[in-house]
Order: C-alpha cells, then sequence, then structure tokens
C-alpha cells in the first residue's frame, strides 16, 4: 500500500509539472550550437549579434522542448534569441547543469514576437550545461529559436563604468525613456545571493508589451542580461525585485540603441514598494 501511495504522488507530481522532466528531455536529440569568431568585434562593442543573418533558426512547435548541448568546457556564455512571425512568445528557458540542477531560469512572454523579439545573454560557468527552450505556447504559436557562442564579453564588464541602481527586496523601479530609443539593455546581478525579479516592458496605461520573470540560484555567476525592443511611441521599462528586502539586486537599465540625438533626460520613476 505504502509503494502505491508514493508511486501516485510522483506520477501526479509529473502530470501537474508544465516543462517536461530533464530526464525525459536529454533523451531529445539537441540542436547544434551556433559558433561566431567574435573577430573584428570592439572590446565594449554591442553585446548583442545579428544572429539571424548568420545562422539557421530552429523552429520550436507549440508545447514543444528544443535543447542546445554546450559540449565545449571553453563556452563562457551565449546568446539566446526568439522570434516569431508577428505571434505572441510564451516561453520557459532553463540553463541545465546537471539533470537535477538548474543555475537559472527565466519566462518569457512578448505579445509580437516580430516586433519585440527576445534577446538575452546566458552566462554558462560550469560544465557540462545545456540549454532548453520549452515554446509552452499553443500548437498553432511556433518561435523560432537560435542559440549562439557570439564571441562577446561578459556584459558586467562592459557596464563596469557605468553606475549601477541598486534595488532592495520587494521594491519597485520604473525608467521611461523617449520615441527615440529603440532597444534598452537590462543587466540584473546579485552579489552571490539568490536573484528573482520580474521586467516589464509597457507602452500605454496598464498595457504591458513584454514580460520576463527571471530567477537564478546565484545571482553573481548567472547574471541576467537582455535588450527589449522598444518600438513606437515612449515606453516605460519596470523591474521589480519579488524576494524579500535582504536580497538586494544591482541593476542597469540603459538605452541600447537609438534613432537620431536627443538630450530629452531619461525619466526615472518607481521607488515604491510591494
Amino acid at each position: 500500500m505504502t509503494f502505491l501511495l508514493v508511486l501516485s504522488a510522483a506520477s501526479a507530481l509529473i502530470i501537474g509539472t508544465a516543462t517536461p522532466t530533464c530526464s525525459t528531455c536529454r533523451r531529445r536529440t539537441p540542436a547544434p550550437l551556433a559558433v561566431d569568431s567574435g573577430d573584428g568585434v570592439p572590446e565594449n562593442g554591442p553585446l548583442i549579434a545579428d544572429v539571424w543573418e548568420k545562422h539557421t533558426s530552429v523552429l520550436v512547435q507549440g508545447s514543444t522542448l528544443k535543447t542546445w548541448d554546450l559540449g565545449d568546457e571553453t563556452t563562457e556564455r551565449v546568446q539566446l534569441s526568439l522570434k516569431s512571425d508577428g505571434r505572441p512568445i510564451d516561453a520557459n528557458i532553463e540553463l541545465w547543469h546537471t539533470p537535477s540542477y538548474i543555475p537559472a531560469r527565466f519566462r518569457v512572454y512578448t505579445k509580437d514576437g516580430s516586433l519585440r523579439p527576445v534577446h538575452a545573454v546566458i552566462e554558462t560557468p560550469k560544465h557540462p550545461k545545456t540549454v532548453a527552450v520549452y515554446n509552452t505556447g499553443p500548437l498553432e504559436f511556433p518561435l523560432e529559436a537560435v542559440v549562439a557562442n557570439t564571441g562577446r564579453g561578459k556584459a558586467s564588464q562592459s557596464l563596469a563604468d557605468v553606475p549601477s541602481q541598486r534595488i532592495q527586496g520587494g521594491k519597485i523601479v520604473s525608467y521611461t525613456y523617449g520615441a527615440e530609443v529603440e532597444s534598452v539593455q537590462v543587466l540584473l546581478q546579485t552579489e552571490d545571493r539568490n536573484m528573482k525579479a520580474k521586467i516589464e516592458l509597457t507602452q500605454g496605461p496598464n498595457q504591458p508589451k513584454q514580460i520576463i520573470e527571471v530567477f537564478a540560484t546565484v545571482g553573481g555567476q548567472t547574471p541576467f542580461y537582455a535588450v527589449i525592443a522598444t518600438p513606437g511611441a515612449g515606453s516605460t521599462i519596470r523591474v521589480v525585485n519579488q524576494n524579500s528586502i535582504e536580497f538586494p539586486i544591482n541593476a542597469w537599465i540603459l538605452p541600447y540603441k537609438t534613432k537620431g540625438t536627443s538630450d530629452a533626460p531619461v525619466t526615472m520613476g518607481g521607488g515604491g514598494w510591494l
């Protein structure tokens, strides 16, 4: 009787899990990792590469998982890029170190995967390592994905001369940009503590266009870096530290690509608490 109860509980746990278990996922054939040389990229140059021009993307159907095995131990970080034909993207991304250890993961929702694609850098300090992309959207909402070793540097080093903002646990900060800002870079990092945060892009009152929920076991080893497209009218980036007050986050939220020139200042707001 005891054995039957344990088996029943385990079955219920598997059925209730949105993402397939690692043991199931690892039996799938991983997609090939795209590799760039990184030659000709200045040391403080752009951290996000145009991977769509250089590499063949992998189609990930709705309710489907794809994995990329980072077999080279020297791979320090990879770029993940997702896009669609204009339909929404809803996906879970995980970094696997072992079948039982996931040092970093994030969930991303974007209302229009063509207008606002996803570009993120995943630090991979430990080996072995695998990147998993699970399209949690319905079957009719496929997405295209590229995972590439672009040879670009670490975001924290590139932004080392830029002061960060400390976001205490439970605090909300927001940054409003003008229409001349086409994209915004976001770097979140902690001091060897876990990190749990939400990033929201809104245009207009209560109109979220993109939402990213981030978790890292050690936010100093696996910080989160992404470039968020902000086309159209003025945009607001809101960052919420979802941890308790003793788990602060160091944040860099800066324009990445702009059109023309503008002296309009970035409007910083927030400062509120959950």
